[in-house]
């Protein structure tokens, strides 16, 4: 069946899902959640509707304690798991008697875990303990950083499939915290079929931390310039043929042919195009005819 860990993180307000399963796509299903109301995980033998339902209620004002209430008593529950918890930061799970062993559930004041058909017993335990001890991480981090816990565990009794992060921010129009901090910004990842998915999610949440990088190293005209954000992604993801492309064009602008040569020469030889996409770039003006010239003979000419 599944693990899930469903949390808020008091300084943002920013509520967030993350889950692992022996299923396709449990990011499809399993998380449910809406800014400033709450996060719900709905598994085991709840019908997926549930998540809305238990979203209604709590913004009809009802606190997450009400909400398992309610849901306990519908028809099916004894076979449900939902682990609720409210923007208030309340929190409860529903964890009925016929849902398949080995089955855990904690919670405490922002924060639950519900988990099912696990190799051993007490994984929601050590999966709240674990997000707890990783109080000094970015809030997503931290639900990585438990489910990974989860995992280690044994995870589902039937094996690894799929795994999924996704994190909200609460309602608001300065995109900011009380403490005037900016919010983080959604996060949405998805591993939909793997051998290691919970491995896989942890990959692509550092892609997502370097992608932020990115973006803040654009210019207004969606030009890569800010090569201190170009460095921090480079720090994250030095890999990725993104962040390798970006510091290839953005050294080229800057007139840095020198230090951009290995970027240009490494994006060349895993992207043949790489030739065609700088003389498109200069041609529509968004790379210097000398600067892209430049390197266009660099990469004809043999590294030496």
């Amino acid at each position: 069946m599944t693990v899930s860990i469903v949390a808020r993180d008091p300084e943002t307000g920013r509520l967030g899902v993350a889950t692992a399963s022996r299923v396709l796509a449990v990011g499809v299903g399993v998380p449910h959640l809406r800014p400033g109301v709450g996060a719900v995980a709905v598994q085991a033998g709840a019908p997926r509707r549930w998540g809305t339902l238990a979203l209604d209620a709590l913004r009809a004002g009802l606190s997450a304690e009400d909400v398992a209430a309610v849901v306990g008593r519908l028809p099916g529950a004894d076979a449900a798991q939902l682990g609720i918890v409210a923007a208030d930061g309340g929190a409860a799970v529903v964890s009925g008697p016929r849902v398949e062993v080995e089955v855990s559930a904690a919670w405490q004041e922002d924060v639950c875990v519900a988990a099912n058909l696990m190799e051993h017993p007490g994984v929601a335990e050590r999966t709240v303990a674990a997000y707890d001890a990783s109080s000094a991480q970015p809030f997503p981090a931290r639900l990585v950083a438990a489910l990974a816990a989860a995992d280690e565990m044994g995870g589902d009794l039937r094996g690894r499939q799929s795994a999924a992060l996704r994190v909200v921010d609460p309602a608001t129009s300065s995109g900011e915290t009380r403490s005037g901090r900016p919010l983080g910004g959604e996060v949405d990842l998805r591993v939909d079929d793997a051998r290691d998915p919970v491995g896989e999610l942890r990959r692509l949440w550092d892609l997502h931390r370097s992608f932020q990088h990115l973006l803040r190293a654009m210019n207004p005209d969606g030009l890569y310039e800010d090569l201190a954000h170009i460095e921090a992604a480079l720090a994250i993801t030095p890999d990725d043929l993104t962040t390798v492309g970006a510091a290839a064009l953005a050294l080229t602008r800057a007139g840095r042919l020198h230090d951009a040569t290995p970027f240009l020469r490494r994006l060349a030889a895993e992207e043949p195009r790489t030739a065609l996409r700088l003389r498109r770039l200069a041609a529509s003006g968004r790379l210097d005819s000398a600067a892209a010239g430049a390197a266009l003979q660099l990469l004809e000419d043999p590294p030496g």
